[in-house]
């Protein structure tokens, strides 16, 4: 059965806020909720971090939105993220609220498909690394519509898929903090002198590196035949999902370059300063290839991922990843140059194959 394809506007009320004139005490410190981008979240908004008076909503252009509204990030660091509110609220101006008409569509269903088209709105901006989303190009995005009980019968699926997700994460968090609480019982934290094991540049112990593939927005899908791995599947605390991934079209020669296989070390190169830096090492098998925000360390026998990935969420490892982000107020890079000059400490690889191979339990 074929359902009929729609332009977001033609069936969902949408618009912006504003940030009214911070001169003005009196528009602060009130008690209407004012959702910036920066707290645009998958749980629902019930607070936020700043709240404007009555008297704001009266004198500038802010306006109420209603709770069950879904919010999209226009522009800054989280261009393309999905909200949704639980409360009556504002926004500022880089915030678009969507209302669906409630007996054309239904919100939860409006906001899983918002989430599986935020790259496409991503690649219709304009801008650089961060590109810009205008309101447009949000009113004119087309979403399938079927009838309202089958739109609910998807969202409830894709709410189970999205609550197993969300516990395999804990899952893997779990099993890496632990992982972190062996290794300080068996290399110690690193305040030591040189005296202890012998330290050399990254770059030494490293036999391949290699930034990954590039496809643009426009390229990705969900229906191509190789799965194609960004960013986000990597996680600040190290844990790497292979969950809810685009596909891509690529060849052999690419899957063969690109591919990853386990013991794989991976660098997120290039996000918020925040983020830029988040490492992982691959524990499973992967039919795949990863994207140009990646770089892949493959090391000579002296070093195991596993230990280089522990070491830099360490005091000293993460002053040294800190040190060679460079960039703007918005987008920072480590660049692969620097980071092999990272100071790297280097125990037996008996050792350290030790702790990869030690097992973690409950």
């Amino acid at each position: 059965m074929s359902w009929p394809i729609l332009e977001i506007q033609d069936f969902c009320r949408t618009g912006s806020g504003t940030t009214p004139s911070r001169t003005l005490a009196e528009y602060y410190d009130g008690h209407i909720p004012w959702v910036k981008s920066g707290e645009l979240r998958e749980t629902t908004i019930m607070d936020t971090e700043e709240k404007v008076t009555a008297r704001a909503l009266s004198e500038t252009s802010l306006k109420l939105v209603p709770a069950g509204a879904l919010l999209v990030a226009m522009y800054g660091a989280t261009v393309g993220r999905i909200g949704k509110l639980g409360v009556e609220a504002t926004t500022n101006q880089a915030v678009c609220h969507v209302v669906p008409d409630p007996k054309r569509a239904d919100t939860q269903y409006m906001f899983h498909m918002l989430q599986a088209r935020a790259e496409e709105l991503i690649g219709r901006g304009v801008g650089g690394a961060q590109p810009n989303i205008s309101q447009g190009i949000i009113k004119q995005l087309k979403i399938p519509l079927p009838p309202l009980e089958e739109q609910k019968r998807i969202a409830g699926i894709l709410d189970q898929a999205d609550a197993l997700r969300r516990l395999r994460t804990r899952a893997l968090y779990k099993l890496n903090t632990l992982g972190q609480v062996i290794f300080h019982e068996m290399f110690g934290r690193f305040q030591f002198g040189p005296e202890d094991w012998p330290t050399v540049d990254l770059g030494e112990l490293v036999k391949d590196a290699k930034i990954g593939l590039v496809r643009g927005a426009t390229e990705q899908g969900d229906e191509l035949p190789v799965r194609y791995l960004r960013m986000d599947s990597i996680s600040v605390d190290g844990a790497l999902s292979f969950e809810g991934l685009r596909s891509v079209e690529a060849n052999q020669n690419e899957i063969g370059s690109y591919g990853l296989t386990i013991g794989d070390f991976l660098l997120n190169t290039r996000n918020s300063r925040e983020l830029v830096g988040k490492t992982a090492v691959v524990r499973e098998a992967f039919d795949g290839v990863y994207n140009n925000n990646i770089l892949r360390l493959r090391f000579d026998n002296r070093m195991c991922g596993a230990f280089l990935d522990s070491y830099l969420r360490t005091p000293s490892g993460r002053n040294a990843l800190e040190n060679q982000k460079s960039g703007t107020t918005s987008v920072f890079a480590i660049y692969q140059k620097s980071l092999m000059k990272i100071p790297i400490p280097l125990p037996p690889i008996e050792l350290q194959r030790l702790f990869t191979e030690r097992p973690i339990r409950n």
